[in-house]
């Protein structure tokens, strides 16, 4: 097997369910994965497949069908998204292709239902953005769930992932965090993103529609920058740690191929096992607020036992879910964790759970 072949291969393996979850058809994701034919075309096949969604959008705005043009202008965001993540290899061609997902989310924002705002926020060092999402009509001030991606996702992954939250009256802020999609304007990723949640928080709170509540919610490697974060500040109503880990180089050495790749980039060094050290709670003190740890037992990128090792880190209420047939994220079981997550986060926010 080729090289080419063989790691379009292993990022099918990895994160195929992921794709489908963030809103591509499982019939779609195979036919354009089918036309890559290795990895060489794996960019090309699904920029292509995101001018295709794009033109829908465009004629569905041209006759007036705002929402059916927002969501197709959020797949064909997906699609360069899912292009680009993992092309490693072509540094100019992999920027442009982030370049055409962050524009065409930006046109999708408004049409959504209900529509996402883009918030643009001063934080130490730089600015980020986000995309806020209130709940329809709601009866009073909502909550909100402060969404932090990982390595290699981005805010314009989770429309569908939102939708848990604000159909159940919690507002969603998808972050893209320190070197995190346009957060990599600020550097690679880094172990301490308290300070920037501290300015983000301290935006939501002014804005209206908004009750001040925030609930943490980190995704993979978000799920450690949450938690650590949340070692640092006192404001979160709770935290939701995903597939996350309590120490990176513990198990550094055992990441398969394809994420080492990642963690190459993503880290902004050649010396991953070096750097990995540092992205550890190791001599902090855990939350004392709910924590929510929820993992799949199937999960090949970060071992289940890093799942243990978060919970215990908590010093607060904590809540730990094994998924025993989880993937990575659970994303092969959308149904069970993400309502799971809403519902729990929910409860914090009534006061069914206390910290």
């Amino acid at each position: 097997m080729s090289d080419a072949s063989g790691k379009l291969l292993s990022v099918v393996e990895h994160w195929l369910p992921r794709i489908e979850v963030a809103g591509i058809p499982s019939a779609t994701a195979k036919e354009v994965i089918g036309r890559a034919g290795d990895w060489s075309g794996w960019l090309g096949a699904w920029c292509a497949e995101g001018d295709r969604h794009a033109a829908i959008a465009e004629d569905a705005l041209a006759r007036g069908w705002r929402l059916t043009a927002g969501e197709a202008f959020a797949r064909a965001a997906a699609c360069y998204h899912f292009g680009q993540f993992m092309a490693f290899e072509d540094p100019a061609a992999k920027d442009a292709a982030a370049a055409r997902k962050c524009a065409l989310y930006r046109q999708a924002a408004p049409l959504l239902d209900p529509p996402a705002e883009l918030i643009e926020i001063a934080v130490p060092g730089g600015n980020l953005r986000g995309y806020l999402r209130r709940p329809v009509a709601p009866a009073t001030a909502a909550p909100v769930a402060l969404i932090v991606p990982g390595s290699d996702s981005t805010k314009e992954e989770f429309p569908a992932l939102e939708r848990v939250f604000l159909s159940r009256g919690i507002a969603t802020f998808s972050l893209d965090g320190p070197g995190q999609g346009e957060g990599r304007s600020m550097g690679p990723l880094r172990p301490d993103i308290a300070p920037a949640l501290d300015a983000v928080a301290a935006r939501l709170r002014g804005l209206a529609g908004l009750d001040g509540r925030i609930g943490l919610v980190g995704m993979a490697f978000g799920g450690f920058l949450v938690l650590r974060a949340a070692a640092l500040l006192d404001w979160p109503s709770a935290v939701v740690s995903i597939n996350g880990f309590a120490d990176l180089g513990a198990f550094e050495p055992e990441l398969p191929q394809v994420y080492r790749d990642n963690m190459r980039h993503a880290l902004g060094t050649e010396d991953v096992s070096t750097r990995a050290r540092d992205f550890s709670v190791a001599g902090l003190t855990g939350p004392s607020f709910p924590a929510l740890v929820i993992h799949g037992g199937r999960d090949r990128i970060f071992p289940v036992t890093q799942a243990r090792a978060s919970a215990d880190f908590c010093r607060g209420p904590v809540a730990l879910h094994v998924l025993p047939e989880g993937n990575h994220v659970c994303n092969n079981m959308p149904w069970l964790y993400r309502p799971l997550v809403a519902d729990w986060l929910g409860d914090v926010f009534s006061g069914a759970i206390r910290g």
